[in-house]
Parts: structure tokens; sequence; C-alpha cells
């Protein structure tokens, strides 16, 4: 019976033993995995941050540069259309100032004509006049 308690006790050694380095072989990976993991989050994550903080402030310095460059070229646009219409306000004012002095100085020739004409007509109706009266005052008084 002895040899039966060497073993058995033996085995219930054994047992306990093999239990017990089980459970301690168990809990270590898992710490020791958890661990790494974590560790491994943290920096990719720290990295992926840094790169995609770094790639967004590109994107919004691209962003800044072309909104920069966008209104610089609406600005000389806006400057030279501004620019371009006054030109042709200036030289649609000038044409229309020719053009209405030419009119004017047109109508002031024609009233000079028109005037001299009646003038020379008004002379000639007078001289017809002056002549009808002498003649109906010779017929008169007989001269």
């Amino acid at each position: 019976m002895l040899e039966i308690k060497k073993i058995v006790g033996t085995i219930v050694l054994f047992v306990v033993l093999l239990s017990a380095s089980t459970i301690y072989a168990s809990g270590l990976p898992q710490n020791t995995l958890s661990k790494w993991y974590g560790q491994a989050f943290v920096k990719e994550s720290g990295s992926k941050r840094e790169f995609v903080s770094s790639d967004i402030d590109k994107t919004f310095e691209v962003v800044n540069i072309f909104l920069l460059e966008t209104l610089e070229s609406f600005e000389t646009s806006i400057v030279g259309m501004i620019s371009n219409q006054i030109k042709e306000s200036k030289a649609s004012i000038e044409g229309y100032q020719q053009d209405t002095k030419s009119q004017l100085d047109q109508s002031v020739t024609e009233l000079k004509e028109v005037k001299l004409e009646d003038s020379v007509d008004n002379e000639k109706i007078e001289d017809e006049i002056d002549q009808d009266i002498e003649e109906v005052l010779k017929e008169v008084f007989g001269n």
C-alpha cells in the first residue's frame, strides 16, 4: 500500500505541478501579448496620427496656396475687366461727344445758311415792296 500511496502522491503532485504551470503559462502570454499589443498600438497610432496630422497640414497648406492664387487671379481679372470697361466707356463718351459736336456744328451752319437765305429773301421782298410802293406813288401823284 505504501507503494500505491507513493504512486498516488506522485500522481497528485504531478497533477498539481502540471496545473500550476499550466495556469502560470496561460496567464503569462496573455499579459505579455496584451502589453505588447497595447504598446504597439500606442506607437503605431501615434505615428499614424503624426502622419495623418502632417498630411492634413500639407493639404491645408496646398488648399491655402490654391485659394490665394485663385484670389490673386480673380483680382487681376477684375482689375483688367474694370480697366477695359473704363477705356471702352471713355471711348464711347468721346465718340458721342464728337458726334454731338459735329451735329451741333452742322445745325449752326444750316441755321446760318437759312438765316442768310431768309435775309436775302427778306431783302428781295423789301426791294419788291419798295418798288411797288414807288410805282403806286408815281401813279397816284403822277410824277
